[in-house]
């Protein structure tokens, strides 16, 4: 595949608390509730999504986040489980919810419909076995300037999975309650 010039000036490309990327990728998974399993492959788009997500959350929901980065889209239900099989516990609180962040853009075979119906049904698969909540926050696209709009500045998807997640952690906490 190859490779293409992207303008930056669409897409988020920093953090308002000013951590890096990296810095929320270094932080230890045991004892954060919130994990972003993004893929690098298209890493400015992955990379704008999850600029969007950090600065739409809260500052304790920033204290809670840790980023695990995974090669492409497809390895994102593999590396899930690997997590979910260490630090998924039943009844923890707050809940532990996963963000897969990942880009399939359309080339000239159908790889791009076999990547996006196997990863998004090994996600649901795993949310259901596991009953932790995966938030889908792949994007599939025909092209990149398609990828660029959903991820960058002019739909926001960041701030959609953000709405997604504060929406989840309602319910949990409304069906976990004895009210």
């Amino acid at each position: 595949m190859k490779k293409s010039i992207i303008n930056k000036s669409h897409l988020y490309t920093s953090t308002e608390d000013k951590s890096s990327l990296e810095a929320y990728s270094k932080r230890p998974i045991k004892g954060k509730n919130i994990i972003i399993c993004k893929s690098e492959y298209h890493r400015e788009i992955t990379d704008s999504i999850t600029y969007d997500i950090i600065n739409n959350i809260d500052t304790r929901q920033r204290k809670s986040l840790v980023i695990v980065n995974v090669p492409g889209t497809f390895e994102l239900p593999f590396c899930i489980k690997l997590v979910m099989d260490k630090y998924a516990k039943k009844k923890k609180k707050p809940p532990l919810i996963f963000i897969a962040v990942g880009c399939v853009i359309k080339g000239e075979t159908k790889h791009d419909e076999y990547i996006s119906s196997t990863v998004i049904n090994a996600l649901r698969n795993l949310s259901l076995e596991y009953k932790v909540p995966i938030i889908n926050g792949i994007i599939t696209t025909l092209n990149q300037k398609q990828a660029i709009d959903r991820a960058g500045k002019k739909y926001s998807k960041g701030s959609d999975l953000v709405d997604t997640l504060n929406s989840l952690i309602k319910l949990i906490d409304r069906v976990g309650s004895d009210k």
